[in-house]
């Protein structure tokens, strides 16, 4: 990575960049030097739980189930901890729905189930387009009608795409 790509990243100035590279901090700016741009903003924006938000509340951002899925199979598969959607089924600025999708998440995820202090609302689906009743017995658990399609999720984790 460059400096003026640091300088942009970080939102440090230029100067201080150039301390770091003279002073005992030298060894993480030769971590910064040696990192690609792209996996360094990929990494700082794993620290930002807004895109999981949107994921949760996907009536509010998506219009097609296929981005949805999308993004949601991208964040699923980037290594992120899972302890990540337990907090967030315990975030009362969401909303209930997004809070049931959070724990089904969390438990798909780890394979331990949560409990939920609420009930979720009717008819509220992992995909709020989606109202098929898939019978899948974890999304039932925390009152969703449906939850991940486990036949595009496997596809995406071995190729990448649907």
């Amino acid at each position: 990575m460059k400096q003026q790509q640091m300088q942009e990243l970080l939102g440090v100035p230029e100067r201080t960049l150039r301390d770091w590279k003279k002073s005992n901090r030298s060894e993480l700016y030769k971590l910064l030097e040696t990192i690609d741009y792209n996996t360094a903003k990929k990494l700082l924006a794993q620290n930002n739980n807004d895109d999981l938000k949107k994921l949760l509340e996907n009536e509010q951002h998506y219009h097609s189930e296929r981005d949805f899925e999308k993004d949601l199979y991208e964040v699923l598969t980037s290594g992120r901890s899972s302890d990540i959607w337990l907090k967030l089924s315990n975030d009362t600025t969401l909303s209930k729905s997004a809070r049931a999708r959070a724990s089904y998440l969390y438990s798909f995820l780890t394979r331990k189930p949560t409990k939920l202090s609420f009930k979720t609302p009717p008819d509220t689906g992992f995909y709020h387009g989606n109202r098929n009743q898939t019978g899948n017995g974890l999304a039932k658990l925390y009152g969703l009608e449906n939850g991940i399609d486990m036949r595009r999720f496997n596809q995406y984790k071995m190729t990448g795409r649907f």
